[in-house]
């Protein structure tokens, strides 16, 4: 951790020599000199980083460079404050110039003046650089202090790669031998990777990887080592291997295993090459079963030579790879993946009870089962944590012990922190220091959160975990690192998006990882639960992120630790009685302030003091008004208001938020209009919900909006029927938001809105989905089948004027459509799939849906002569509730090739001729939905 946050410091120090005291040189050099200082800082810092690899390995076993440490970590946060408290005055002032329309270029030069800025701003800033030098100096004393001790230690300077007795100590070799009988809740998993491994594959030449991957303590080995020694394997397979690879991957190390495993003897060879070659001569026309036991690198140049050595073994020969990371099975190319999970709760506790239990009568632990199923379920179905807590309580005999077992973190035991979380920390230490923490800060999240993945990472840009990203690219970079913890099975409950399967949108962590995450960062992120706050095993007053939960009037916060050092505040769902005033008052370094679902109803105006704040969650929060004063938070990223039902007003001046990336406004129904100085806000990312009306905000507002992503809901409440709405609506320039991808256009049931409106309203072209919903006129716009080839989902509902359906069988990649409650649609005709003209209708419609067509009444069939292909790709049609329609495209129907699903409900005109339509092998009719 200290690394990460000395590189962090020492990216802030060289971004202000170059940016902030590049503008201001002859000021600053002869006010107070501070570019010096600054270098001072920098240089020292580097020394210490030097040190910093050695220094981590030694934290665990040794106390006092774990205590140096932990002074190291207080002072780069210490230093991070500060240098930011200096980057945002010097934001602020500009902010006050350029609004009391102060500049250069208006104040008129005299030939005595040594500054442009009148002196009201000239002062100000002085007086805040003297400041900030003086605490700057401060600053530099307690790191000479922390340089001096440093050297008592005497670190081996820059010890990547450096093996360390520690880590000989953590990774034990493994073998191919398991006793069955000690093994619970894997004959599943056992019978799926064997039938894997035999197999037969009719395009297969030479052999095939099959991997198991899963976090530390899950049970790869094991389950690899059932397979190793199943009857069936032994029979199949000429030669079995069983490698233990580890990290770092040693090739020539593991090419000797191989090769001494495959000769029965030991090799004198040393080059590589030469093992190489011995072992293609061993495999040659022989089916083998190698296993690469504890895989971690995903270098692809180490295991190519290797691979290309097994390549004359006989077909039907299989490799089998247990890692922690689907990264590395991706880059050994298996061709079939198999993701460990947890055993059950009674597998669990047949693994514990044969520890716990051993050796004792059925009458001295009756007394103890109860208890010690309730520990079993702590385990969460890890059999690592389960054999370990059965170790600890193996010579425990009292129901006060097993008790005191129960009623602890698993984190807080000693004993079991030794035995289990090595196995975790070899993921861990693999890791990059900015990963370790983003991982590490995990921890403040409750045990079984669902973690939503965009806010986790607009949390770790709020932290400054991603300022080393370029600026347009924390974001991406904060998803890339999520992936990385993610595929390394550091989460685990993976939500994939429903309209795009491959963005994770949410996850949870395994209460043991969790565990492990508090371990590593208990004097860093901590949780209040009611009183028992301070009962727990950690420095609060070295407290950094706080999670408030679950807490009674009698626990606050300022009483139990330093909450002028919290740079982040989880308190959800308390009352505001939970919440005083002098709480905010006091949050100095505040990053992230998360008042989830919180009862209170406004908040205070202090809150415009913290002006380090990034992050502000108020969704589902009972909040009705949002000061003025919020508006002061200049270095302000990310508001969230999602679900905020009491909430009808944003602030008059949040232009003045220019660094805000995420303003999240779904879910809140009183909110009807938008300042005009949203248009300020050029760095907004996300704009989820936009209120239009003639009485609240324009159109025009979000025209220099252009870094919007993802998904922009517009909501126009008020009729846009003016020559002025036309200019509006062509000044917003939707075609230039190239970067978002689902577009909602909603009108309200009373609004008019002039065709000219909608036509200037072009999307970008790379839009993917697009929903129009409430739309009075009576023909769609041209641009849906002119300007967005790569539209994959278009949703037309509440289109009640609308006669027509637009020539869609043009999209190219449409793959969803749904055309609901258009009631003065009557006709589909051969336009609808884009004929003539088109030499494909819909190549890639997957799923079309009618519903609510109240009087639709013919859809026109194909004539037998149009040899055009249509709908080559649909699986699935639905009709709902179109009550006139009284037949079926049958001749379309019969040419659907790849229809899999055909219902229709609540459509009591329409006759089926069951024979034509006999090709389709789900069929739903009936009267109910």
């Amino acid at each position: 951790m200290a690394e990460v946050l000395v590189s962090i410091v020492l990216d802030q120090l060289g971004n202000f020599i170059v940016e902030q005291v590049k503008g201001q040189v002859d000021e600053l050099r002869m006010a107070i000199g501070i570019k010096k200082e600054i270098q001072n800082l920098s240089f020292k810092l580097k020394m210490i980083k030097e040190a910093l690899d050695d220094a981590e390995k030694r934290r665990v076993k040794d106390k006092n460079v774990k205590h140096w440490l932990e002074i190291l970590e207080d002072f780069s946060y210490d230093t991070d404050n500060v240098l930011d408290e200096w980057k945002t005055r010097i934001l602020q002032q500009e902010i006050e110039r350029n609004e009391a329309g102060v500049g250069a270029a208006s104040i008129p030069r005299k030939k005595v003046s040594c500054f442009f800025l009148p002196s009201c701003f000239t002062f100000k800033k002085l007086e805040v650089n003297r400041d900030i030098v003086r605490k700057i100096k401060e600053l530099d004393v307690k790191l000479e202090v922390i340089v001096r001790e440093k050297d008592q230690f005497n670190f081996v300077v820059n010890a990547n790669g450096v093996v360390s007795d520690q880590d000989v100590f953590k990774r034990v070799m493994t073998t191919g031998i398991v006793d069955e009988s000690e093994v619970h809740g894997r004959d599943s998993d056992k019978d799926v990777v064997i039938s894997k491994l035999l197999e037969n594959y009719d395009q297969e030449n030479g052999f095939l990887v099959v991997s198991v991957v899963g976090t530390g303590g899950i049970g790869k080995t094991t389950l690899a080592q059932l397979a190793y020694g199943d009857e069936k394997i032994k029979g199949h397979f000429d030669e079995r291997i069983w490698i233990c690879v580890s990290d770092p991957f040693d090739e020539v190390k593991v090419a000797k295993a191989i090769l001494e495993s495959l000769t029965k003897s030991s090799p004198d060879l040393s080059q590589l090459h030469m093992l190489l070659e011995r072992i293609q001569e061993c495999v040659s026309k022989k089916r083998f079963f190698l296993v690469l036991d504890d895989v971690w690198s995903e270098d692809y140049s180490k295991w190519e030579p290797l691979k290309n050595s097994l390549k004359n073994g006989a077909r039907g020969s299989r490799i089998l790879v247990t890692s922690r990371s689907e990264r590395v099975v991706g880059v050994m190319g298996s061709s079939y993946m198999h993701r460990l999970g947890q055993i059950s709760d009674s597998d669990c506790w047949s693994l514990f009870s044969r520890i716990a239990f051993s050796g004792r009568n059925k009458e001295d632990f009756e007394n103890l089962e109860d208890i010690g199923k309730r520990i079993v379920r702590k385990c969460k179905g890890l059999p690592l944590a389960a054999k370990t807590m059965g170790s600890l309580l193996r010579f425990k005999d009292t129901e006060e012990e097993w008790q005191t077992v129960l009623d602890s973190e698993i984190w807080e035991l000693e004993e079991v922190a030794v035995d289990l979380f090595p196995h975790l920390y070899l993921s861990y230490d693999d890791l990059p220091p900015i990963l370790k923490r983003c991982f590490s800060y995990c921890a403040i999240f409750p045990k079984d959160t669902v973690i939503n993945v965009d806010r986790l990472t607009r949390i770790w840009m709020a932290q400054g975990y991603l300022s080393t990203v370029e600026n347009n690219q924390q974001e991406v970079k904060g998803r890339e690192y999520f992936m990385n913890l993610a595929t390394r099975s550091f989460f685990h409950e993976l939500k994939k998006d429903d309209k795009n399967a491959s963005v994770i949108i949410s996850c949870k962590m395994h209460d043991i990882v969790h565990d492990f995450a508090q371990f590593l960062s208990k004097n860093d992120c901590y949780s209040i639960k009611g009183t028992k706050a301070t009962e727990n095993k950690v420095d609060v007053l070295s407290v950094r992120h706080l999670c408030w939960e679950s807490t009674d009037s009698t626990v606050n916060p300022t009483s139990i630790c330093d909450i002028g050092k919290i740079h982040s505040l989880f308190a959800e769902h308390l009352h505001a009685k939970e919440l005083p005033r002098d709480l905010f008052k006091g949050l100095k370094c505040i990053r992230v302030l998360n008042l989830h679902g919180c009862l209170m109803q406004e908040l205070p105006e202090e809150i415009g003091n913290l002006f380090h704040l990034r992050c502000i969650d108020l969704s589902s929060s009972q909040v009705k008004d949002l000061p003025e004063a919020i508006c002061r938070l200049c270095n302000l990223q990310t508001l969230d208001l999602h679900g905020c039902k009491n909430l009808s007003r944003l602030p008059q001046q949040i232009g003045k938020l220019l660094n805000l990336r995420h303003l999240i406004t779904t879910d809140m129904p009183k909110l009807e209009s938008f300042p005009q100085g949203i248009g300020r806000l050029t760095q907004l990312r996300t704009l989820s919900d936009f209120v239009v009306g003639k009485g609240s905000s324009k159109l025009g507002y979000i025209g220099k909006l252009n870094q919007l992503q993802g998904y922009l809901s517009v909501h126009v409440i008020d009729n846009l029927n003016s020559a002025e709405d036309v200019v509006e609506a062509e000044k917003a320039e939707f075609r230039s938001k190239k970067y978002v991808k689902e577009l909602r256009l909603n009108f309200y049931w009373t609004s008019e809105v002039r065709m000219d409106v909608i036509e200037a309203l072009t999307p970008p072209p790379n839009l993917r989905s697009l929903t129009i919903n409430g739309y009075r006129g009576t023909q769609l716009p041209t641009w849906i089948t002119l300007s967005l080839n790569n539209l994959r989902v278009l949703t037309l509902s509440e289109c009640f004027n609308c006669n027509f359906l637009p020539p869609l069988g043009k999209l190219p990649f449409l793959e969803i459509l749904w055309v609901r409650l258009m009631d003065e649609l009557k006709h589909v005709g051969n336009e609808f799939l884009g004929l003539p003209g088109t030499i494909a209708s819909f190549p890639k419609l997957k799923k079309l849906t009618f519903s609510y067509c109240s009087e639709w009444e013919e859809w026109t069939d194909l004539k037998p002569e149009v040899v055009c292909s249509v709908m080559p790709s649909l699986k699935e049609l639905e009709l709902y509730c179109c009550e006139k329609l009284n037949s079926l495209p049958y001749c379309l129907l019969q040419r659907l090739s790849s229809i899999e699903s055909l219902k229709i409900k609540m459509c009591p005109y329409l006759e089926v001729d069951w024979t034509k339509i006999s090709h389709i092998q789900n069929i739903e009719t009936g009267n109910g939905i």
